[in-house]
């Protein structure tokens, strides 16, 4: 007994921390102070930063556009306004309004708590130290960062590790905040005035927001040593949805030359779910504007319920709706809102509106060359991006303590990881990538991640509960052997080697890519030859980054479909003795996730009772399900 006991205590102060962010007895980082060698004047004005690692300069908070509130809330993003003086660049900007956790490295208590502000357009800049006489003949790469957070939390300020590429690689880093969730995709037809643009009325705040900041790239970026005539946007997660809604916004023509995604999504949504009522004749999203405003109303003390709230609505004129939204704090504007997993929430963002965005799926866009700006592409997912979510769902672990995961049943939790991880790649990378193809475009590559070298923790075994998930790449991409960027406490003196390998051959290609449009084989041609996406399905067209142990940086025959995932579903022998297992899978995939896309429900009853389950279909939905 007591052995078991002290084994569990060993568990905990492990898990403690390996888990755990940093102590709040941590010193504070020095203060940043100013470097003369980093003055630099931009046609808006003089500005200043500070020396960096690697030999870096950094220039942090510099306004892209105007602050977005009062009357520019829900607006498209207005021009900056020059300054006066030196001002000096020293810290990043606000984050965009959110309900706080993890992206902004908040303790627990802080989760779920409203946080940033609305004035949040700033960008940060990281560039080789130059002299201001040497930049006119530098020109060297742009590669602007696009952070994730499921577009409603996140903030360009924990990717200071940019620096690393700009010092090692010498490239010109941008990272941007940019509006989120209900305050940067937001449409109602009563806020438009006289006078407003057609961007103006689109709703797609956030979007508008990331091409303000590349037409800001364009004008001022040579100030700083970057060219702007070559500029690579790269983002993961939301961050790589974002960069797909730049490939195909026609407002982003001319203002970049290549994209890199990393596990991106490919989710839109129509302006009937961004503005209508649940029941409407065409359904709205249930954090629709409609059903928002029917909240803020009832919140207010103006409507008892949802239905008094939606007669109020129907007998108020367009100016007083718009006066009301308009009048909201950003803490009643974000009342409603309930915070999911990481407190993310779901809303919908990026917005088919056809002027900023054209009005039909992303899916659809790539599949024809004259829709979206064919710049060289490389896109990419890990291969267990799914187990981050499933990590922290009680439906698959229970948390011991409150915060320690232990997976409920091993081999459920990995196939259903398999499956879902799968579908992540088909529908995000594999699909987009060959309807490019198709459409003309030759220039696509894809890839696939599969470090997972965690160190061992007994109980939680992070190799399994996590593997190769989701964000996991993105230390390696920016070459922080350091473990500046570690969520999940995965780095180690044991496991630096084959990190510094594949970090190597990763932030190679996206460098060499960056300067060259093409990733080739990499630098001073020192790694294997990338070759592109083809629909040549029986020859090596997928880079999988690994250690040598595990194979190695190489390329592979790959191939996968929703056809064939939807086949090796119904043939799984593993799960020929549960058919309500291959049933709610089915739903999971391809009913209920914002990866598979929403199937008609009597899909889902079909193949139910095809492969032999009698129950109840709707008791397969689970009622926690990021």
């Amino acid at each position: 007994m007591y052995y078991w006991l002290i084994i569990l205590a060993v568990v905990v102060i492990a898990t403690a921390v390996l888990l755990s962010k940093r102590s709040r007895n941590t010193p504070l980082p020095p203060q940043k102070t100013t470097d003369p060698a980093s003055l630099r004047n931009t046609a808006l004005g003089t500005v200043v930063g500070f020396a960096d690692k690697y030999n870096t300069h950094a220039w942090l908070g510099l306004p892209y556009a105007q602050p977005p509130v009062g009357a520019l809330r829900w607006k498209a993003p207005r021009p900056p306004q020059p300054w006066h003086g030196v001002r000096e660049a020293l810290a990043c900007g606000h984050p965009s309004v959110q309900l706080g956790g993890v992206t902004l490295e908040l303790p627990p208590e802080q989760w779920g708590k409203l946080a940033g502000s609305e004035d949040c357009l700033t960008l940060n800049i990281y560039a080789p130290q130059m002299q201001p006489d040497d930049i006119p003949a530098t020109a060297l790469p742009v590669m602007f960062w696009i952070h994730g957070g499921a577009n409603t939390a996140g903030a360009s300020g924990t990717y200071t590790t940019l620096r690393n590429l700009a010092g090692q690689d010498r490239v010109v880093m941008v990272s941007a905040n940019y509006r989120l969730g209900i305050l940067g995709w937001f449409s109602l037809e009563e806020l438009a005035q006289e006078g407003d643009t057609a961007a103006d009325r689109s709703g797609n705040f956030g979007t508008l927001d990331l091409i303000a900041a590349l037409q800001w790239i364009r004008q001022h970026i040579s100030s700083f040593g970057g060219d702007p005539n070559n500029v690579t946007v790269f983002g993961e997660s939301a961050g790589g949805l974002n960069t797909y809604t730049v490939l195909a916004s026609p407002l982003a023509k001319g203002l970049f030359h290549r994209a890199i995604l990393q596990s991106p999504l490919m989710a839109s949504y129509t302006m009937a779910q961004a503005r209508n009522y649940t029941d409407s004749a065409q359904p709205g999203h249930a954090v629709s504007s409609r059903e928002l405003l029917c909240q803020w109303l009832q919140r207010d003390g103006r409507a008892a319920d949802r239905p008094t709230a939606k007669t109020l609505i129907a007998s108020m004129s367009p100016a007083d709706i718009a006066s009301f939204v308009r009048s909201l704090t950003p803490e009643m504007l974000m009342a409603p809102i309930t915070p999911g997993a990481l407190s993310f929430y779901d809303a919908p963002c990026v917005l088919q509106d056809g002027h900023v965005l054209p009005a039909m799926p992303l899916l659809q866009v790539f599949a024809d060359r004259s829709r979206y700006n064919a710049v060289p592409v490389i896109i990419g997912t890990n291969r267990d991006e799914y187990r981050l979510f499933m990590s922290n769902n009680p439906a698959y672990v229970h948390m011991l303590f409150g915060s320690i995961p232990l997976m409920r049943d091993r081999v459920r939790y990995l196939r259903h990881a398999a499956y879902m991880s799968s579908l992540w790649q088909v529908s995000s990378a594999l699909e987009p990538a060959s309807a490019m193809v198709a459409s003309g475009h030759r220039d696509v590559w894809v890839y696939r991640f599969d470090w997972d070298e965690q160190p061992a923790v007994p109980l939680i075994q992070p190799r399994l509960l996590l593997g190769a998930a989701h964000v996991l790449d993105v230390a390696f991409v920016f070459r922080d052997l350091d473990g500046e960027f570690d969520p999940f406490r995965s780095f180690n003196a044991a496991n630096l080697l084959g990190r510094k390998e594949v970090s190597g051959a990763m932030a190679g290609y996206w460098t060499h890519f960056a300067r060259h449009g093409q990733p080739r084989c990499g630098p001073a041609a020192s790694l294997p030859e990338w070759t592109r996406w083809s629909a040549e399905v029986n020859q090596p067209r997928l880079m999988v980054f690994d250690t040598s142990i595990d194979g190695g940086t190489r390329m592979v025959i790959h191939s996968s479909s929703m056809a064939e995932l939807k086949a090796t579903l119904a043939q799984d022998p593993a799960l020929h003795h549960d058919p309500r297992e291959r049933a709610e899978l089915y739903g999971r995939m391809f009913l209920w996730s914002i990866l598979g896309g929403q199937e008609a429900p009597h899909m889902l009853t079909t193949f139910a009772q095809t492969h032999g389950y009698v129950g109840n279909v709707a008791d397969l939905r689970p009622s926690y399900w990021p």
